[in-house]
């Protein structure tokens, strides 16, 4: 899959069930009736993809990329679906914990429970 230019194994999609495009505004008028107001989103949609195994190096460039980049860009995903997003800075974009505690780690090391975070735009 592609994040940008950065080419990376993929991922699962982890929220990809969670979302609705719909929203809803209610209110109460002063007859007592419920007065409801669909709408449907345009943007927003949340995109989590977690992996369990990613090298140092590429982490590092994921993190490079969200702290460079805070406008769109698009992510092609294994299935070859395309969407354009931004980093959610909500939370923290990426976040990655080793799978080992190495005193000197290199690029090589794998990474374990690496989270990326976006919202289509």
């Amino acid at each position: 899959m592609m994040i940008d230019t950065i080419n990376v194994p993929d991922m699962p999609w982890t929220n990809e069930y969670t979302w609705s495009s719909w929203v809803a505004t209610t209110q109460y008028a002063g007859s007592g009736a419920l007065l409801v107001e669909p709408a449907q989103k345009q943007a927003g949609r949340p995109i989590v993809l977690q992996e369990d195994l990613l090298t140092r190096e590429v982490v590092n460039q994921l993190l490079a990329h969200s702290e460079a980049t805070p406008g769109s860009f698009d992510i092609t995903l294994g299935d070859t679906r395309t969407f354009t997003v931004m980093w959610d800075y909500s939370a923290a974009p990426v976040t990655a914990t080793p799978l080992l505690d190495e005193v000197d780690p290199d690029n090589n090391s794998l990474l374990m429970a690496v989270t990326l975070r976006f919202i289509t735009v």
